[in-house]
C-alpha cells in the first residue's frame, strides 16, 4: 500500500470518527446507552424485520455470506480471531482495513464503519475500533463485512461511510441495509441450533406470545452463552459505560435473531 493510499484511508477514518460526537446528543455515554436499551426493549423486532427485509432477501444475504465469507454461517458460531488475522484472511475480497484504538468515552461510542470507495483505488474500506472487548470487535468486523456483501446484493450506489455506534441500533430497524448487516451478525453469533434452544420455546402466534413480544425470553441464557462462547462477562471486569454499551448490542442482536427464527424460520 502506497503512502498516498494510506493517507487517504487515515484521512477518511479521522473525518468519520471526528464527526461522531456524543456531546452533540446532549447526554453522557451512560445516558445514551440507557436510552438505547429502553427503546430497543420496547420495539417489536418481528414487525421491523418484515417491514425492511422479506424472507427471500434474508436467504439471499445468507447465501452470499456463506459463499464468500462464512461457510458455516448459521450452522456453527462465528469464532473470534484477532484483528490482524481477520484482515489477513479477508483482504482477498478486495477490502482495505484500518484499525483505530479509541479509548476515550466519545471514541468508545464508535464500533466501526464501512465506506464503499476510498482513495485513488476506489476500493471499499472497513475500519474497526480495537479499544473494545474482542467480542465487540468481532461483531463490528462482521457487521462491516455484512455491509460489503449487501452493498453488492442491493446494488448500493452510496459512497457515504456507514457508521456503527451503540446508540443507533433502533435506527437500524428502519434501515434495510443496516438490518441486513445486523442479521449476519445475529446468525453468526446464534446459529440455528443455538437459536432454537434460546428462543424457540415461545410460539409468537399465541395471544400470550404477542403480549410478550417486547420481552427477551431466556435472557439469562443469552448472557451465559456470551460468557461461555465469547468470554464476555457483564460483571465488575467491565466499566459501567462498556457494560451498558454491550448490553444494548446483546439485546439488539438477540431480539433480531429471535425475530429471524420466529418470523422466517431461519
Amino acid at each position: 500500500m502506497t503512502n498516498k493510499q494510506l493517507s487517504s484511508i487515515e484521512g477518511l477514518t479521522a473525518e468519520v470518527l471526528a464527526g461522531n460526537k456524543l456531546a452533540g446528543r446532549g447526554s453522557t455515554a451512560a445516558d445514551s446507552a440507557r436510552v438505547e436499551i429502553q427503546s430497543i426493549v420496547r420495539r417489536d423486532y418481528g414487525r421491523a424485520l418484515r417491514k425492511s427485509l422479506d424472507r427471500t432477501e434474508v436467504l439471499e444475504i445468507v447465501s452470499e455470506a456463506t459463499r464468500e465469507v462464512w461457510p458455516h454461517l448459521n450452522r456453527a458460531p462465528v469464532r473470534l480471531v484477532s484483528a490482524s488475522k481477520f484482515m489477513q484472511h479477508w483482504s482477498k475480497l478486495g477490502v482495505q482495513f484500518q484499525v483505530a484504538n479509541l479509548g476515550s468515552p466519545e471514541g468508545l461510542a464508535v464500533l466501526g464503519f464501512y465506506a464503499r470507495k476510498v482513495g485513488p483505488t476506489k476500493r471499499p474500506l472497513i475500519c474497526v475500533n480495537t479499544a473494545h472487548h474482542p467480542a465487540a470487535i468481532g461483531a463490528a468486523f462482521c457487521h462491516e463485512m455484512g455491509h460489503h456483501l449487501t452493498a453488492r446484493i442491493f446494488d448500493s450506489t452510496s459512497d457515504q461511510p456507514q457508521l456503527l455506534a451503540y446508540t443507533a441500533y433502533e435506527d437500524h430497524l428502519d434501515d434495510p441495509s443496516e438490518l441486513a448487516a445486523d442479521s449476519l451478525v445475529s446468525l453468526g453469533v446464534f446459529p440455528q441450533e443455538i437459536a432454537h434452544y434460546l428462543f424457540g420455546g415461545l410460539d409468537c402466534r399465541s395471544a400470550m406470545g404477542r403480549r410478550r413480544q417486547t420481552a427477551l425470553p431466556m435472557f439469562a441464557g443469552v448472557l451465559s452463552y456470551f460468557q461461555t462462547h465469547y468470554n464476555l462477562h457483564f460483571d465488575a471486569t467491565l466499566s459501567r459505560d462498556k457494560k451498558q454499551q454491550y448490553l444494548a448490542a446483546t439485546i439488539h442482536y438477540a431480539k433480531l435473531r429471535r425475530a429471524l427464527l420466529l418470523e422466517y424460520d431461519i
